[in-house]
């Protein structure tokens, strides 16, 4: 008995230990392990954590992929995992939770503020453009409130997109000027890839196709410097495709898609919607089916080349007399992206 009440004990005394423990933050990083310990410095470029050892580790801004706060709302974490999978209602249901629950913490209630603007981007994107031009407010003020942050580059190049998406030229141009003062040169890479989308969609092709050279004129060997290359590679492409050169554009695209990592899903999904725009350019029906498959197969995450491929998949697959899979890919599309502008071009 007295051999358990010990036992009992230091049970207690090992529990309370363990719950009075500060809780560490947590910065995780895309070169690899993530720095544990106390923020101790929030800047425009960089995080500092202090480890558990005492050393100072300086996390550069364009390295982190999230933060964790040690006294962060347990909701905003299940807010990060339902963004992770899409699910971007309940993301904000729990972000909403997390800002009444943040207390006084001023890092973690500015954290809320930029993934929640984050979220309402994505689904203004991906899902609703009825919501772009509020998106674009809301990115618009934690960019304006918050330029010693480490997410004011992120949310520039948020901000740029949104702005483009919603033909609001002149103030994605600004964004887009803002986004290449970062330090970084991948960053910069970014703002001269967006500047050509942006020339792109204006229909100014001269300019368009000289903002992806100078991206291509780059070296790199960061992942982020290699991602931006690629994306420059297909911009280009699309530029040559534009012009009537479907075989020049279609020898890029094949490039691009042979350079790009699988994991980098976003650049090898527009390859693949680009690859079946060369080809369905040709009259190649069935080669152009093939293409725009890969990204429903592949990169059903990527939701907004995701609609485009539905698109095009809807309209080609009766050429292919394959009616009732081009009727299958309508559905989905109108069902699952009601008011994208791909759902919209339906005939």
């Amino acid at each position: 008995m007295k051999r358990l009440t010990l036992i009992a004990v230091a049970m207690l005394t090992l529990s309370a230990s363990a719950s009075s423990a500060k809780a560490v933050d947590i910065v995780n990083r895309k070169s690899g392990k993530a720095a544990q310990g106390d923020i101790t410095a929030i800047a425009q470029q960089s995080v500092s954590v202090k480890s558990g050892i005492g050393e100072m580790i300086e996390v550069p801004a364009n390295d982190i992929i999230s933060v964790r706060w040690g006294a962060e709302p347990a909701e905003l974490n299940l807010a990060r995992s339902a963004e992770d999978s899409g699910n971007l209602a309940r993301a904000l249901e729990q972000l909403k939770t997390s800002a009444g629950n943040a207390g006084t913490n001023a890092a973690v209630k500015t954290e809320i503020e930029f993934l929640t603007a984050r979220v309402n981007a994505r689904v203004a994107l991906e899902q609703d453009a009825s919501k772009l031009e509020t998106a674009s407010k809301q990115l618009d003020g934690f960019v304006k409130a918050n330029s010693d942050n480490f997410r004011y580059f992120d949310a520039l190049q948020l901000l740029g997109a949104v702005q483009l998406a919603a033909e609001d030229y002149v103030g994605a141009e600004t964004s887009f000027s803002k986004l290449a003062r970062a330090p970084w040169s991948d960053y910069k890479m970014a703002a001269q890839n967006s500047t050509a989308k942006l020339a792109f969609q204006k229909g100014d092709l001269a300019a368009a196709l000289s903002a992806y050279e100078q991206v291509l004129s780059q070296s790199g060997s960061s992942p982020g410097e290699v991602s931006k290359r690629n994306e420059a590679l297909i911009g280009k492409a699309s530029v040559q495709l534009k012009q009537g050169n479907a075989d020049i554009a279609l020898q890029a695209v094949g490039e691009a898609i042979a350079k790009t990592s699988p994991e980098d899903s976003a650049v090898q999904a527009g390859a693949w919607n680009l690859k079946g725009d060369c080809l369905k350019s040709q009259g190649k029906v069935k080669e152009a089916i093939l293409a725009y498959l890969h990204v429903p197969v592949l990169f059903e995450k990527e939701k907004v080349p995701l609609a485009e491929a539905l698109y095009n998949l809807a309209v080609l697959w009766p050429r292919a007399d394959q009616p009732e899979r081009g009727l299958a890919a309508r559905q989905e599309l109108q069902e699952n992206y009601p008011d994208s502008p791909w759902t919209k071009k339906l005939p």
